[in-house]
């Protein structure tokens, strides 16, 4: 929608960001331009509005902004090592929760450079991008009172839902306090009042269970991270309140260095979502290929999968 020339005179934060990742990785570079010739004025204005609001106080120096895209490339190329391992083998890295929370999500450095690869992901990736869409889209058709999130990570989630409602009771819960750590950074610059937040750091199936008390709970690429995936949904299901909505994605074939539940398609992730308690209301399933979607099992696509859910 926006040539070279225009995307520099208009958009001048997101053009920086994508100028020092090029850069960096020449690769990546050719990626983000095939997908900026295919974007409209919301994106842009999305992007650049995100950028610039990380300027005023997450990335304030020319070196954050240099650290932020090495984060971006470090997590693609963790991602793109991993993709090829797994079309050899089949199987995930690693099979336990317990190990990805021990060498990753303890690990300080680990988590600074991986949320904001992830961070910078929802502006680079098309499927996150639309994902994104996705979630604003259905913000637009609810209000919200009580608002649960598990592993927020890079915070956007909950930005949007504030951005609709401000004054909605915020909880985020993670097993991991860097996690939480990094959260409320990157919170805090937005203009957030984390203070007003109840966090808990625990383990979700160990924590005691609020009882029908909230009516929007957002899982945002959790399940893949978990062993005990349906237990996780179960439980989730009794945080919600009759008629309460959850919104959750996930993956199939999508390996990563914390990835440790494998749905091998699409129907594994909605049978087990049924089989919690749920109504699917609407979902997308988004290939990570341009790969016929009877030919995703056999070519292990990578599919992220995002949907709403109803408690009955």
């Amino acid at each position: 929608m926006f040539n070279k020339t225009e995307r520099r005179e208009r958009f001048p934060s997101l053009m920086k960001i994508v100028d020092l990742i090029s850069t960096q990785n020449p690769l990546q570079s050719k990626r983000i331009e095939v997908f900026l010739d295919s974007r409209d004025e919301r994106y842009y204005s999305y992007a650049e509005n995100l950028c610039k609001t990380l300027e005023r106080s997450f990335l304030t120096t020319n070196e954050d902004w240099a650290t932020a895209a090495r984060s971006y490339n470090r997590t693609c190329m963790d991602l793109l090592r991993e993709q090829i391992r797994f079309r050899k083998t089949g199987s995930y890295l690693i099979n336990a929760a317990g190990q990805a929370h021990n060498d990753i999500y303890s690990q300080p450095d680990i988590m600074n450079y991986y949320m904001m690869g992830l961070l910078f992901s929802y502006l680079f990736w098309r499927n996150h991008y639309d994902i994104l869409c996705f979630f604003q889209d259905y913000l637009q058709t609810i209000s919200i009172e009580k608002y649960l999130e598990i592993a927020p990570g890079h915070g956007l989630f909950t930005i949007e839902a504030l951005k609709r409602s401000p004054q909605i009771e915020v909880a985020l819960m993670d097993i991991s306090q860097t996690s939480l750590d990094v959260t409320q950074d990157l919170l805090k610059t937005f203009n957030a009042d984390t203070s007003k937040f109840k966090t808990i750091c625990g383990d979700f199936l160990k924590e005691p269970v609020g009882e029908q008390s909230m009516d929007f709970v957002v899982m945002g690429e959790v399940l893949e991270h978990v062993n005990e995936a349906p237990e996780f949904m179960r439980r989730a299901y009794r945080w919600l309140k009759p008629g309460g909505t959850l919104f959750m994605t996930t993956c199939a074939n999508c390996p990563a260095f914390d990835h440790v539940y494998h749905f091998h398609d699409v129907s594994a992730i909605r049978d087990l979502l049924r089989g919690a308690g749920f109504e699917i209301l609407r979902d997308i399933a988004l290939p990570a290929e341009n790969v016929p979607e009877a030919k995703w099992q056999e070519q292990l696509v990578t599919i992220n999968y995002a949907a709403i859910l109803q408690r009955k």
